[in-house]
């Protein structure tokens, strides 16, 4: 067990730990610029947190062609907004300092790390990383960020644009929602709409082995669309209601008929059991049983992020 503080050569330090790993990594870490596929190169099963919000993709900080390139090979990419922490879990290690994962960092920004083996302190390193895997980041999705990226303006130079305060017009992707549902017995026609999305669904799955495939049914045009985090709501009978783990929506599966609209919702979700609403809304609190119970997108951010959380570990 060792503590050791770093000053020095602290990407090649950083890059040959990532490299010379067998095991998988998790890193949270706020930006992820350009190149930083290169400077990061984690192995397949590891997980990033980064902050890949609207602002920070378009003024450069986070770069969604780098995130892809980590996804291709298997690494599962997390977005938190806001996020300001780079903690880094490399084998036995964790290294905690001031680094994002930039050109500028390992170029031009004097920086610092402290490098732990200590154990507890790894293991809580490492916790901390997994309560911030909330939001996860899907191909389809980084590629409508990359439209958005801007490579980052060097201060002081020509054309740069001040800083304003305040908050995208347009919300962090994906997008939360609540769907209330009921038990229902579904029809041979609505059994077979159902049958015929699986194997759409399936095919677009990113986790067949931890995660679990999942539908609903919904009539009246349909809101939720792929990409969308999705928890459902079902109400049991008897006044009892179970709320499922956030699913990732992978299809939606429409037929139209005269009077109506009927859609079949697919997502991934955790292989998690449900958990009883009012039970859910005391650990959130006071206010969250109303919350719990509507339709629709979780509009503040807060209240999205601690009912994700409540899910994390």
């Amino acid at each position: 067990m060792s503590t050791v503080f770093v000053s020095q050569d602290i990407w090649p330090h950083l890059t040959k730990a990532v490299r010379g790993s067998q095991q998988r990594c998790a890193v949270v870490v706020a930006y992820f610029g350009a190149g930083a596929s290169r400077l990061l190169p984690l192995p397949k099963g590891s997980r990033l947190v980064v902050d890949a919000s609207e602002r920070a993709v378009a003024s450069g900080q986070t770069c969604p062609t780098d995130l892809l390139k980590l996804l291709k090979r298997g690494v599962a990419i997390y977005s938190v907004p806001n996020l300001h922490a780079k903690v880094f879990v490399l084998r036995r290690a964790a290294y905690i300092g001031s680094t994002n994962v930039s050109k500028n960092s390992a170029a031009q920004l004097v920086e610092a790390l402290i490098r732990t083996t200590e154990p507890s302190a790894v293991r809580a390193a490492r916790q901390f990383v997994r309560q911030h895997c909330l939001h996860e980041l899907r191909p389809r999705l980084l590629n409508q960020m990359a439209k958005l990226y801007r490579p980052p303006r060097v201060p002081g130079g020509k054309g740069e644009k001040k800083w304003v305060k305040g908050t995208s017009r347009r919300p962090t992707l994906p997008r939360v929602r609540l769907a209330q549902l009921q038990l229902i017995t579904l029809s041979k026609r609505d059994q077979a709409l159902r049958d015929a999305g699986l194997p759409v669904a399936n095919k677009r799955r990113q986790h067949p082995r931890s995660f679990e495939l999942d539908s609903f049914l919904w009539t009246g045009k349909c809101p939720h669309l792929r990409g969308d985090v999705v928890i459902q709501v079902t109400d049991e009978g008897s006044g009892s209601g179970l709320v499922s783990p956030p699913g990732n929506v992978l299809h939606v599966r429409t037929r139209r008929e005269e009077n109506r609209q009927v859609s079949f919702v697919y997502s991934e979700r955790p292989a998690r059991r449900r958990r009883p609403v009012r039970w859910l809304a005391r650990i959130l609190g006071r206010g969250a049983l109303k919350r719990l119970r509507r339709n629709g997108v979780i509009r503040d951010a807060s209240f999205a992020q601690a009912l994700l959380n409540a899910w994390a570990k």
